[in-house]
């Protein structure tokens, strides 16, 4: 039960840092060319697949203030985040910049699509910034979060279920 709660724990207090960061961070978290520092924490789901509900839930509490709220941000988001933290683990266990690279892609597309969606403003025009401005963080997620994944294992003694990866 302790491992269980310990876990729970964390998909709180990431889902809670996610969505206070964004919200901090506001205005640029949202809109055409959104920058969410939030998104460094990611690449915690290669180390802790037990985080990917975080993301989902962090995303989900972070967009109801969008400017955009609605279907798009309250559903199309959160679960391009579960399918974007899922290839993440997977292709992190083989190397964490590629499952970094993954989840970013998969973002950047899922949040150009919403966007082309609700805004008079073509894929092909923001692609390429929402992309980028993805790949960057979570590329640089990778070695900022390799000490926090660390951190957490010896400050709470190994939680069973987390794992050690590249």
């Amino acid at each position: 039960m302790r491992g269980r709660a310990a876990r729970i724990a964390q998909i709180g207090a990431v889902a809670g840092a996610y969505a206070a960061l964004t919200l901090l961070l506001a205005p640029a978290a949202y809109g055409p060319l959104q920058l969410r520092f939030a998104e460094i924490l990611k690449p915690l789901v290669i180390w802790e697949p037990h985080l990917i509900p975080a993301f989902v839930i962090g995303n989900f509490l972070s967009n109801l203030t969008s400017p955009f709220a609605g279907a798009w941000e309250l559903l199309w988001m959160p679960f391009a985040n579960l399918v974007g933290a899922w290839a993440c683990w997977r292709l992190g266990r083989v190397n964490a910049y590629l499952g970094a690279a993954a989840y970013a892609l998969i973002i950047g597309t899922a949040v150009t699509t919403m966007l082309s969606a609700v805004l008079p403003a073509p894929f092909r025009v923001l692609v390429a910034p929402l992309v980028g401005s993805e790949l960057l963080l979570l590329l640089v997620g990778v070695p900022v979060m390799r000490p926090v994944h660390l951190a957490l294992q010896r400050l709470l003694g190994g939680v069973p279920g987390t794992t050690d990866a590249r």
